[in-house]
């Protein structure tokens, strides 16, 4: 299986995209590649190429983010810039991705639980809560902060995720539970009257991925 998956990964990896969240995801897939293959050259130049799609950090310090607005599943830009400067061996990297993440925290929690981006985005001025919410937000929300709880110390990784375990829980701006727990399943979206009670494939995989870091003895991702 482990063969098949790399042989996958080396054709998928000659491809490029110019969407910086395809560019993220994949560069998270390189990474995992390095850490079994170390100098794995198909690996090496993803990470290479996503770091440029990605992008920097603003110049604004107000509005750090890398693009004019928050859309989906935001904090795998970061996430992915903290893998790649790993692998590349860029601690430059590593750093702008913990600032931005911890931009990124701040920004989506208020009054002591998070507020995530909703549907429709988010820029510089927009006002919170907003809804719809989307699961996906929170779950790559908490594998960011796992994987910057990994490499450093302190208790507001842990927080995050924790965080986001909780707004799984009901911890969230409509005060409802986003699962289901007779059937597992997460619900679709966070409204201002409760959860869109539709239990699709991404709200789900959302849901267990998140849980799934709650699971670990430390609460880590590795």
């Amino acid at each position: 299986m482990r063969q098949v998956a790399l042989a996958h990964f080396e054709r998928g990896a000659q491809q490029r995209s110019p969407w910086p969240r395809a560019m993220a995801f994949a560069a998270l897939g390189a990474h995992e590649v390095l850490a079994v293959r170390p100098g794995h050259s198909g690996a090496l130049s993803l990470l290479t190429a996503a770091v440029e799609v990605v992008g920097n950090r603003g110049p604004s310090t107000s509005w750090p983010w890398p693009e004019p607005r928050l859309s989906y599943a935001n904090a795998v830009l970061p996430e992915a810039m903290i893998a790649a400067g790993v692998g590349l061996g860029r601690p430059d990297l590593v750093d702008d991705g913990l600032d931005l993440l911890a931009w990124l925290l701040d920004y989506e929690t208020t009054g002591g639980h998070l507020s995530v981006t909703p549907v429709g985005g988010s820029g510089p001025g927009g006002t919170r809560p907003a809804f719809d919410q989307q699961p996906i937000e929170v779950a790559a929300l908490a594998d960011a902060c796992a994987r910057a709880a990994a490499l450093t110390a302190g208790d507001r990784w842990l927080a995050g995720v924790a965080g986001a375990i909780a707004w799984f829980l009901g911890d969230n701006d409509a005060q409802a539970p986003m699962w289901d727990p007779d059937s597992g399943g997460g619900y679709d979206g966070l409204r201002a009257d409760g959860p869109n009670l539709n239990q699709g494939s991404e709200s789900t995989i959302s849901l267990i991925s998140t849980f799934q870091h709650g699971r670990r003895p430390d609460g880590l991702a590795r």
